[in-house]
This record gives C-alpha cells, sequence and structure tokens, in this order.
C-alpha cells in the first residue's frame, strides 16, 4: 500500500515538474525604425489659415495646421542660410507659420524630421505655396522700418536708459515716459557699478553705441560697439497697438529666444536673462520695454528704452509725418564750420565749430544772412514737418503760420560711424528747413544738406554751399524733436 502512495506521488510530482518549466517573458518590443517615406506619408495638412487660431481659411494662407497618423512627436522647421536650423513647431498636432519676406517665392521650403526609438533622426524636406506680403506687417516695420532692418541704440532721458519700476503702473503718457518708475542708470553704469545684475560679468552693453538690430526674418542681433556680435535670437510681436489702446501697457508684447536684447538682464537676480516684455511704448524712432517678474501690480520691475539708431527715413518722419524743432546747444542752433572736420554723435557737438547762435539772435543780429529778411524762422518755437507720404518738407513759425515748403529726398544714406556725412537731404522748389539760409551769402537758400548725425533724437546737417573743401567754411544746423 505504501508503495502504491509513494509510486502516485513521484508521478504527481513529476507531472508538477513538466508544468513548471520556465518560459521566456518577453518585454515590449522597440517599434521598428521608419523610413523618410514613411514620415512623409503621415504628415497631414489640415489646411491653410490666415489667422493663428486657424479660423480664416485661406489657400495660401501662412498658418499652416497639421497632424500625424500614427501620432508621433516631430519638429517642423526651415533651415537659414547659416546652415542653423528655425524651429516652427515641435508635436504629434499644431500649427506652424511661414510668412516669407517681401519679393520672395511664394513657394515655400521646410522639412519635417522626428527620432526614432533608436536614436535615429529620420526627415524629410517639402514646400508649400503661402501668400507673400507686399509690404511689411505694421508690428514688424516699426521695428525693422521700409528697409526690413533697423538698428536701435540706448536712449538715456534723465540720465536713466535701463532700471526698475512698479509693474503695470499705467499707460505712458509720452514717448519718454516710464509709467511708475522708481531708479534708472546710464549704459555707462551697467557694467561698472551696475554689474552685479548681469551676473558680474561684462559683455559690452554698457556703453552709448552698443546696439541691436531688428530684422524682417524674425531675428533680433546685439552688437558691441564695434559692431562684435554679442547675442542673437528671434522675435515676435504680439498683440500690437500703435495708439496703445487696450488692457495693460497696449503696445502689445515681444517674445524672443536666446535673450538677444541689449543688457537683456531682469534687476537684482544677478544675471537672470528674460526674453518676455511689455511694450509701454513704441514708434518707428523709440522702444520702451518692461518685463514682469511675476510679483503683480506694482512689484518690481525691469525696464528698457530705445532709440532708432540706423534709419533716417523714419527718424525724419516716422511712419506718416514728423516734427523737428531748433536744438539749442551751449548758444548755438545753426553757425559755420570747417567742412570734414570730423564725426558728430548724439551728444550733439558739430565737428569743426567755428561759431553759432540761438535761434532768436538768427533773425535779429544776423539777419544778414537771410537777406535782411525776417520771416518767422528766429523763435524757438518754430519747426519744420517732414511729411513721408508726399515727399514735402514745411516749415512753420511758433504759431503754425506757414513759412515756405519744398519737396525734399534722402539720398546715398548710411549710417556709417566712421563717415562724416551719412547721406544727403535734397530739396527742390527751394527749401523747407528751417532757416534754409548759407552762411556769409547774402540770402542764398542751400538746397543740398549734408546729415553728419541723425537718430530718433537728433538731427545734425551742415552744407557746404561754398565748395571750399575740408576746412572750408560750412554752414551747420542742429534739430530736435518737436514735442
Amino acid at each position: 500500500m505504501k508503495k502504491l502512495i509513494y509510486s502516485a506521488i513521484a508521478v504527481l510530482a513529476g507531472a508538477l515538474l513538466v508544468s513548471c518549466e520556465p518560459s521566456l517573458i518577453e518585454g515590449p518590443k522597440a517599434d521598428a525604425p521608419i523610413a523618410a517615406s514613411e514620415l512623409q506619408s503621415g504628415f497631414v495638412i489640415d489646411g491653410q489659415f490666415a489667422d493663428a487660431a486657424c479660423t480664416v481659411a485661406q489657400p495660401d494662407g501662412n498658418y499652416i495646421k497639421y497632424h500625424t497618423s500614427p501620432a508621433r512627436t516631430v519638429q517642423v522647421f526651415t533651415t537659414r542660410e547659416d546652415g542653423s536650423r528655425n524651429v516652427l513647431a515641435t508635436g504629434s498636432t499644431g500649427v506652424f507659420n511661414i510668412t516669407p519676406r517681401r519679393g520672395a517665392d511664394s513657394n515655400q521650403p521646410y522639412s519635417v524630421a522626428t527620432i526614432n526609438q533608436d536614436a535615429s533622426v529620420v526627415s524629410f524636406d517639402s514646400s508649400v505655396n503661402v501668400y507673400v506680403p507686399a509690404d511689411l506687417a505694421p508690428e514688424i516695420k516699426v521695428l525693422t522700418g521700409e528697409s526690413g532692418s533697423k538698428a536701435w541704440k540706448w536712449y538715456t532721458v534723465d540720465g536713466a536708459c535701463w532700471g526698475n519700476a512698479g509693474f503695470n503702473a499705467g499707460h505712458a503718457a509720452s514717448p519718454t515716459d516710464v509709467p511708475g518708475k522708481w531708479w534708472g542708470c546710464t549704459p555707462e553704469q551697467l557694467e561698472t557699478e551696475q554689474i552685479a545684475h548681469s551676473g558680474n560679468t561684462v559683455y559690452g552693453y554698457g556703453d552709448p553705441e552698443a546696439y541691436m538690430v531688428f530684422n524682417e526674418d524674425g531675428e533680433c542681433i546685439s552688437y558691441k560697439s564695434d559692431g562684435t556680435q554679442i547675442a542673437k535670437g528671434t522675435y515676435s510681436f504680439e498683440n500690437y497697438n500703435p495708439e496703445g489702446a487696450g488692457s495693460g501697457y497696449g503696445y502689445g508684447k515681444i517674445t524672443t529666444t536666446n535673450a538677444p536684447i541689449l543688457f537683456p538682464f531682469d534687476i537684482n537676480t544677478n544675471g537672470g536673462r528674460t526674453n518676455e516684455f511689455h511694450v509701454v511704448y513704441v514708434d518707428p524712432n523709440v522702444l520702451t520695454l518692461i518685463s514682469d517678474k511675476g510679483l503683480g501690480d506694482w512689484g518690481e520691475s525691469t525696464w528698457w528704452r530705445f532709440k532708432n539708431a540706423s534709419d533716417a527715413e523714419d527718424a525724419l518722419a516716422g511712419s506718416k509725418e514728423r516734427a523737428w524743432t531748433w536744438y539749442t546747444i551751449d548758444g548755438a542752433t545753426w553757425g559755420n564750420a570747417g567742412y570734414n572736420a570730423g564725426l558728430a554723435n548724439a551728444a550733439g557737438e558739430i565737428p569743426g565749430k567755428w561759431w553759432g547762435c540761438t535761434p532768436e539772435q538768427l533773425e535779429t543780429e544776423q539777419t544778414a544772412h537771410s537777406g535782411n529778411q525776417v520771416l518767422g524762422y528766429g523763435s524757438d518755437d518754430a519747426y519744420m514737418v517732414f511729411d513721408r507720404n508726399n515727399g514735402i518738407v514745411t516749415s512753420y513759425k511758433g504759431d503754425g503760420t506757414k513759412i515756405a515748403s519744398s519737396t525734399y529726398a534722402v539720398e546715398n544714406f548710411k549710417m556709417d560711424p566712421s563717415a562724416y556725412s551719412k547721406g544727403n537731404i535734397t530739396t527742390t522748389g527751394g527749401s523747407g528747413i528751417l532757416f534754409p539760409f548759407a552762411i556769409n551769402q547774402g540770402g542764398k537758400v542751400a538746397t543740398n544738406y549734408e546729415i553728419v548725425y541723425v537718430d530718433g533724437t537728433i538731427l545734425s546737417l551742415v552744407s557746404n554751399y561754398a565748395g571750399n573743401g575740408d576746412w572750408g567754411e560750412c554752414t551747420w544746423w542742429r534739430f530736435q524733436p518737436k514735442n
């Protein structure tokens, strides 16, 4: 009996051993790498639209909506001339924007890439037909000018171009106003006594001649005064309102990548950079920005103020028209100087200046230069208006009575800091420039003026009317925008 029980147990144990032989448990298998053709067939364009929200369909719309099937994360990009990648969108679904520069081919290339699970990268190239703008978008033009590229420098008012303020303190009352401003400093102080804000590093921002360039390709690049690049990134300008109306600061918001703005540091953060800016004020010649450090209304924020430094047409007339009046420094706004005597700058100095007088003296003790005519130029309140759309410059008495008018053209302009003359303003049909008389010529009107300096805040002209050559007598004028 016992033998039978033992035999049964042995058989059962053998059966259990057979049934418990180990089997291989397999984990999830990695997807096989896909080919470029598979990626392309699974990348689906859902439509083209005129707006980022994709609510207005347009056959050649600049906003392209897409999805992938099966769903996979992709990167949509274009390739810049220098070979770098401009990422337009990332994700399994999304919207990307292609807005080419004026005059470009409407058939625009783009690429799509993804990473396989074996870390290999696969991509394909394609193209899409999009709308080519006949003109720059208003929010781009205000930063880049008609040319599509404009330099901006520090704009120091009352000793300050950068500092701190209470956030969301109201609308700017003027182009130079910073609502809720607490404190500010000069460019020179940024990288000396205020260097802690940049993490105690000198980059080259702390110079009045440092500048940044916005271009129509969506790039912002900052430079030292000698032209050495400091930083480069992209920018976008959203919710632009040229009147500054609406909630918050009103003019819109600028977002950048790689912190390319001049001195892009948030105050009191020991080198913390920012890429988000509310626009406190903007026009073709003045740009004031402020960043929100997330401290709420009246919490500490950082502000920046810049001026147009390279666009003569914008400086003279803005987007439509602009008024200029006399700019008297050290008792002089008009006079004589040695021609081609050196370089003028934003401080308003006249290279080779010999003599000058005030506006009031022009039509009192200095009337011989106007042929003994008193026309109304000799007042601090006299002004001239450049009308961009019609190409006309008109001078006025302080009470608004018209004195003279002429057409004008800006020719051969180039903001070359090493050049005495940056270009010419030529008038026809006389001259609408304030007190347009060449010195010591008995009332002869100058119609060709060399621009020795211009930016958004100052205009200095000379006329070598007598053609006396280097250091020969020339006439000079100095103006500032009329408030």
